[in-house]
């Protein structure tokens, strides 16, 4: 799976419609709580989260689109994440409510405008700009909110954007004095875009689709990470690596939102640093989960380098393999990754261990990019196997240009993962 790929999914969060309406438009939100599938209890929602940012689908249900005058009530398929704040609810709700101060909460607004005010309903316009050093691949858009606010909640119908139409959900919910566990819960309709950029990447990479929504929940609740929590790294021990500490009876939940949902499940770790040669290196960890019908002996494929270009023919050119020996190899791997506007060339070398046949351990030793580390592994559950998958992944200061040039995105050290497995996974589940 190419990095870039995974990149890309971090530029799409505001790009979540259509003609540009200057009056309030008159829209009953129908958007599910992020509760609902945890018996709409924030405390049991709560103990899945814990120190991570806790990414899950819904089954598709219809929605409320007024925007989508062709079809105002799609039905569509929601994701939610979740991430628990040293905050009280107070301190949460004046955060989320003053639009004007997402400039600086959210990395890549410029200005926040109140364009439309009735009651509780306000419309916002925001400019929403990523520079990056190769000037064809800027994104500078204007995107106009509907956000319409209850006691605890925020509800968003997108007005104008380069992608056509969406909905949104924040909510906050108090665990205690001090702590306030805030989610959110959004769709929006990647099929039709309208911003150039946009349009020139999903046509030319549709696998991004793939990764859009838990990547953009994802950066939505990292930037209240970082106002709430800030940094706080933790060191990791050599060979190890952050994994969920769930139960028997929440691993099996875990497969059932998988299984119902159609959807990975994720896990956006804390951040930690991982001991190299030259000093410890700032690594963020994503979990994902994926349940499949296969069961794991029939999966075994995936764990090797050479069924990657069975996944991604498009972007994977060539894979060299050395033999396995001593239960590891070497693996080369040629990328091209075509944006519709430019070409992007580079090449992964990774080491591969197997401990046993269902998986595998990886990380970079050489290439295009120096930082990637992580692990796939197949158990057997509810007649089907469950995928678990632990990566991370970033950019240095010595990539080639191209590469390096994506360092000006927000969150380039977080979000790639988040949005990488969720395309492996479901590329898996297309292919099995």
């Amino acid at each position: 799976m190419s990095y870039f790929t995974r990149l890309l999914c971090t530029g799409i969060l505001f790009g979540i419609s259509q003609i540009g309406f200057t009056q309030i438009m008159t829209w009953t939100d129908n958007i599910p709580s992020a509760l609902q599938p945890f018996q709409n209890n924030p405390q049991l929602l709560a103990s899945y989260t814990q120190d991570t940012i806790f990414i899950y689908g819904h089954p598709a249900v219809k929605t409320s689109v007024p925007t989508l005058k062709s079809n105002p009530q799609p039905s569509v398929s929601f994701t939610s994440a979740a991430i628990i704040v040293p905050a009280n609810t107070q301190q949460v709700a004046k955060t989320l409510t003053d639009f004007s101060h997402y400039v600086g909460l959210f990395p890549t607004l410029k200005s926040a405008k109140t364009i439309e005010q009735s009651g509780n309903i306000v419309q916002v316009k925001y400019k929403v700009s990523i520079p990056t050093p190769i000037p064809v691949l800027n994104f500078n858009e204007d995107v106009t909110l509907q956000h319409q606010i209850k006691p605890n909640s925020i509800a968003s119908l997108v007005i104008d954007a380069p992608i056509p139409y969406g909905v949104g959900k924040l909510e906050w919910f108090a665990l205690d004095e001090h702590r306030t566990l805030v989610t959110l819960t959004q769709w929006g309709d990647l099929n039709q875009p309208k911003g150039f950029i946009l349009k020139k990447i999903l046509n030319a990479i549709p696998e991004v689709k793939l990764g859009v929504p838990s990547t953009g929940n994802a950066f939505v609740l990292e930037a209240l990470r970082t106002r709430f929590i800030g940094k706080n790294t933790a060191p990791l021990d050599g060979g190890q690596m952050p994994s969920p500490q769930l139960n028997a009876t929440q691993l099996t939940k875990i497969a059932q939102l998988s299984q119902t949902s159609q959807q990975p499940v994720s896990f956006l770790h804390a951040p930690t640093s991982i001991m190299y040669t030259h000093g410890r290196e700032a690594m963020r960890f994503s979990t994902t989960y994926q349940f499949y019908k296969q069961t794991p002996q029939q999966l075994q494929k995936w764990l090797t380098p050479l069924a990657y270009k069975d996944l991604f023919p498009r972007q994977i050119k060539k894979v060299v393999t050395t033999p396995i020996q001593n239960q590891g190899q070497d693996a080369d791997i040629q990328v091209n990754v075509g944006l519709g506007v430019i070409n992007i060339p580079f090449a992964f070398k990774l080491h591969f261990n197997y401990p046993n046949a269902s998986e595998n351990n990886f990380y970079a030793n050489g290439g295009d990019l120096r930082f990637i580390k992580g692990q796939m592994g197949f158990t057997e559950l509810n007649q089907g196997a469950l995928l678990k998958m632990t990566t991370s992944m970033k950019i240095d200061e010595k990539a080639p240009f191209l590469l390096r040039a994506m360092r000006s995105l927000p969150y380039h050290d977080v979000l790639p993962a988040v949005g990488g497995n969720a395309v492996f996974v479901q590329k898996i589940k297309a292919k099995a």
